[in-house]
């Protein structure tokens, strides 16, 4: 064959290799692309799990419990020429919050897209969850474990004026810790972990990534 047409043919199967090895680079990539997109739609199919469903679930949970525990002090005394007689009582008290979630419906729950990062930098689909702000549900008194401390003097005897304003401070000991109001720090905490654990609980039913904001919808209360 004349050197020419050699050439000619050389040039061609070059032509077509790079034919070929451009196609395949293409189809390499919308493989990627499409593999991605699969992924992606995966991920969000996670994410979008019918709102209906996850208020179901919630809702057979109905509620969500804190506890508090903290103490209440109660000092009774009386002052007189016959001499002065205090009694102070220190009980450990545990103060229960709870958030109601049997009322909860498709209007406590919503989607939205802005909530986190996705695997590939991009806005990771979650849910926006309403939930009542906890409430007190339940006072304990633990009476057995006080601490009490009685002074008397002058003529009165702590045998009996000190014992009588003991059992007065003892008496008040459960009002006061019904009426006792929390500290902020207390009733930050409470609200956090009532944050954290419907987190915990909407994960368990959309998936471990999904990300979730909670948001309290009523006004504080605390009811005895």
């Amino acid at each position: 064959m004349p050197p020419a047409g050699g050439r000619f043919w050389f040039g061609l199967l070059l032509i077509a290799g790079a034919v070929f090895g451009a196609s395949f680079a293409l189809m390499r990539r919308e493989e990627r692309r499409a593999l991605d997109t699969l992924r992606a739609l995966d991920l969000n199919r996670q994410a979008q799990r019918p709102v209906a469903e996850v208020a179901s679930a919630l809702r057979s949970l109905r509620l969500i419990t804190v506890e508090i525990d903290t103490t209440v002090t109660v000092e009774k005394s009386d002052f007189s020429w016959r001499g002065d007689v205090s009694a102070k009582v220190t009980v450990p008290v545990r103060i229960s919050f709870g958030t109601d979630l049997s009322s909860m419906s498709v209007t406590s729950i919503s989607h939205s897209s802005l909530l986190g990062t996705g695997p590939r930098g991009g806005p990771s689909a979650g849910y926006v969850v309403r939930v009542p702000r906890p409430t007190r549900i339940a006072t304990e008194v633990f009476s057995e474990q006080e601490k009490a401390e009685v002074e008397a003097g002058g003529l009165r005897l702590r045998s009996r004026a000190g014992e009588y304003y003991l059992g007065l401070a003892r008496r008040d000991a459960g009002p006061a810790a019904r009426e006792l109001v929390l500290l902020p720090a207390d009733a930050a905490k409470v609200e956090d972990v009532t944050r954290e654990q419907v987190e915990k609980l909407v994960r368990t039913i959309t998936g471990d990534a999904t990300p979730v904001r909670v948001i309290f919808e009523e006004p504080a209360g605390d009811a005895p």
